[in-house]
């Protein structure tokens, strides 16, 4: 048997102990930088990527967190020197989004990439082999966000803020390149960001032509019931858009620093598969020749000059609320019978799409259940979530029959139902569309394109559903 040859550099305890403590830090960081500036993303291949890279940095984080947990004494969240937060605002406190990427990407996750691979060079093969094996898949991870931002950074060739560029490289040869080992005092680094004014533009990525197609939700919901053919155009629509959740769920996950980890990991992931359900209607959009400009994209109609506040606990509990128990877990029974419609049609495409999509809301119906009561006490919310979800649940439900009840009826008379008061602002928007003869034709077109393209076996057939529940 050979014995490996003992490294130049062995790594005792106390110095990979700090390292490890160190590079948790700026993994977190890169994180919440990643959702920070994730929303502005313009071009469409751009928003799933960041959100996917926002899951590959949690993933680091938690392979960091749980080795740090193993040392003796050790502390998933071990302190670090004031000086990498001071290096890590540096880089979040970008021009714009593309400089963002450029720190994040090029400088400091090559950075800590090279510093990875150097401690894997001195450090024992045998001795050390968990750490090794973690920080192999943690290369894994950068690598795939370094071929996205070599893309990325070839279509967005533009001239780079030197100061910004040098400020960060700077910052970063006084660290040794993520390889320094100092001792960290008090006080320690805070999360990156909380002691800046950073602030998230009101106005997410605006991806190109996203206002060019008319608006067609209108009948879409009008005539959701009669027809299995609206309900499945409907679907490819809806998950497209939600994207929308995704964007959202950034700005979520940079202000939850007040929750455990276990809560930010797992709502990285909640939001991955949003930003993942996104791409799958577009992607089953595609199937059919629709891009973008065939249907809209405009974040849920998320606008506005200037910036975003910061979110309060109470600000989280009532977005993660409204899409836990509200969202999610009143589409269950429309999609578990969407999803037998497309398949009894002998859509097996947009059958897979709906199952996988029930497949993810059940994990995250369950991370409401797991967490809205956590949030709730930190932000001192007291009340019963599950019975205001129902009564919310109930009530959309009575508000969507309603709504429809009084569509029909203006679609036929130009009027609507006497005693008929919506509350909803777009409503007036809405039924200008029902009436609008542009927005029916290209319904029309819509349709007959799938119907020729994958036509319905069930088309005449298919049972009559309720209405949207929302």
């Amino acid at each position: 048997m050979t014995t490996p040859a003992a490294p130049r550099k062995p790594r005792i305890v106390p110095d990979a102990y700090q390292l490890l403590a160190n590079w948790r830090y700026v993994e977190y960081s890169l994180f919440r930088i990643i959702c920070a500036w994730g929303r502005q993303a313009c071009d469409w291949q751009d928003k799933p990527a960041v959100c996917y890279h926002a899951w590959l940095q949690a993933e680091n984080v938690d392979r960091l967190r749980k080795r740090l947990d193993q040392y003796p004494g050790g502390k998933p969240e071990a302190p670090v020197s004031k000086t990498y937060e001071t290096l890590m605002n540096a880089v979040l406190l970008a021009p714009d989004f593309a400089h963002a990427m450029h720190g994040a990407h090029a400088l400091v996750q090559a950075a800590l990439t090279r510093a990875y691979r150097e401690y894997l060079a001195e450090s024992h093969p045998v001795h050390d082999k968990p750490t090794h094996e973690m920080l192999r898949e943690l290369i894994a991870n950068h690598e795939i966000q370094a071929k996205w931002f070599a893309d990325f950074s070839q279509r967005y060739a533009t001239q780079l803020d030197q100061t910004y560029l040098a400020t960060v490289t700077r910052l970063l040869n006084e660290h040794e390149h993520l390889m320094d080992l100092r001792t960290p005092t008090e006080p320690y680094a805070a999360n990156v960001g909380i002691n800046t004014e950073f602030r998230q533009p009101q106005t997410p990525g605006r991806v190109p032509h996203f206002n060019h197609a008319p608006n067609i939700m209108p009948l879409l919901q009008l005539h959701w019931a009669e027809s299995v053919e609206v309900r499945r155009l409907f679907f490819m629509i809806g998950y497209f858009w939600e994207m929308g959740v995704a964007e959202q769920q950034l700005r979520w996950l940079y202000h939850a620093d007040f929750m455990p980890w276990q809560f930010i990991y797992e709502e990285a992931r909640h939001m991955w598969d949003e930003s993942r359900h996104g791409n799958s209607g577009l992607s089953r959009l595609r199937d059919f020749g629709l891009d973008i400009k065939d249907i809209g994209y405009n974040s849920y109609g998320a606008s506005g000059d200037g910036f975003l506040p910061p979110m309060t606990p109470r600000d989280l509990y009532e977005e993660f609320f409204d899409i836990t128990q509200t969202a999610e877990t009143g589409y269950f029974e429309t999609k578990r019978y969407s999803f037998e419609d497309f398949a009894n049609g002998k859509d097996a495409a947009s059958a897979e799409m709906m199952q996988y999509d029930i497949i993810d809301e059940t994990s995250h119906a369950e991370y409401g259940r797991r967490w809205l009561e956590e949030i709730a006490k930190r932000a001192g919310v007291q009340e019963d979530y599950r019975k205001r979800g129902a009564a919310i649940r109930a009530q959309r439900q009575k508000e969507s029959d309603e709504r429809v009840a009084a569509m029909k009826h203006y679609a036929a008379t130009g009027q609507l139902p006497a005693g008929y008061n919506p509350t909803d602002a777009h409503f007036v928007g809405d039924l200008a569309a029902l009436r609008d003869p542009v927005a029916r034709a290209h319904f029309e077109k819509l349709l007959q394109l799938l119907r020729e393209k994958c036509p319905l076996a069930n088309a005449a057939t298919a049972p009559k559903r309720p209405n949207l529940p929302m």
